[in-house]
């Protein structure tokens, strides 16, 4: 039977995150990619012109009209807008006894845009990190979640374990390594995972360099995490998985992009 992913996110009408980038990361491997929409973005990858978020009453019916008629193995989280949409959410989990909840913990986009309520932030996300089976922060918003400053591999762990003591309900915590501006660090990634046994593990890999930042690669990699842990995958296992997938992708862009004029700075259908 198709494994069936809910990805309750903003849509970006350009392709590259949101939405939009998660149904094409669930296609990938198999899997029914389903939505619910938190918020519009009218956005590219250099700029975000407008968002709207959706009304209260759309959201619930829009969870609603998703989980009354399918069987939801896994829901991934992007943007959430607030604490009215958190709560929700959490409760529709918690009602259809959704086993894997992936948390990305969105807070600002590639181009730097605030999108959510920083005053707020990371407190009313706290319904979705209780059951929340991984959370994927990239370095400023694990630096917002544990209110700590992260410049290298040391600061990460510490920035882990301030997390886990603040919201100790979650399972496992990945920060993303990848926005660190160390001059040591500039050709390689380290990313973090902190299990729920309290173990590290780090994951290494050369930077690969496309240019400019490349537009939801924290969407496609949290989508993908998702997949792997609802096909059944261990979280340490899912994880260097979900990196060699990653990896693969930007390695195809920089190829593209060595012979194409035309710069393509976001995750792609080409997959």
């Amino acid at each position: 039977m198709t494994l069936k992913i809910l990805s309750v996110a903003g849509f970006d009408g350009s392709g590259g995150a949101g939405i939009t980038s998660d149904a094409k990361i669930f296609s990938k491997r198999g899997i029914l990619g389903l939505s619910a929409v938190t918020a519009m973005t009218a956005q590219n990858p250099d700029k975000i012109y407008k968002i709207e978020r959706v009304s209260d009453g759309f959201f619930s019916e829009e969870l609603k009209a998703v989980f009354e008629y399918f069987k939801i193995d896994a829901v991934k989280t992007g943007l959430i807008y607030d604490d009215a949409q958190s709560s929700v959410l959490s409760d529709f989990i918690y009602k259809y006894g959704v086993k894997t909840l992936v948390v990305d913990p969105v807070y600002v986009s590639t181009s730097s845009s605030i999108i959510v309520d920083k005053n707020r932030y990371p407190d009313f996300l706290k319904p979705l990190f209780e059951r929340a089976d991984v959370i994927t922060p990239n370095i400023k918003e694990a630096e917002l979640i544990s209110g700590t400053e992260i410049k290298n591999l040391k600061e990460i762990k510490n920035a882990a374990k301030i997390i886990r003591k603040k919201f100790p309900d979650i399972k496992n915590i990945f920060i993303k390594g990848s926005h660190i501006t160390e001059e040591s660090e500039k050709n390689i990634i380290r990313n973090i995972l902190l299990n729920s046994k309290n173990e590290f593990y780090i994951y290494e890999s050369k930077r690969v360099n496309t240019g400019k930042q490349v537009h939801g690669t924290g969407c496609a990699f949290s989508a993908c995490l998702a997949s792997y842990l609802a096909l059944g995958m261990k979280i340490e296992s899912a994880v260097a998985e979900t990196e060699k997938f990653i990896s693969k992708i930007l390695k195809d862009m920089k190829k593209i992009e060595d012979n194409s004029p035309e710069k393509i700075n976001y995750i792609t259908g080409n997959i």
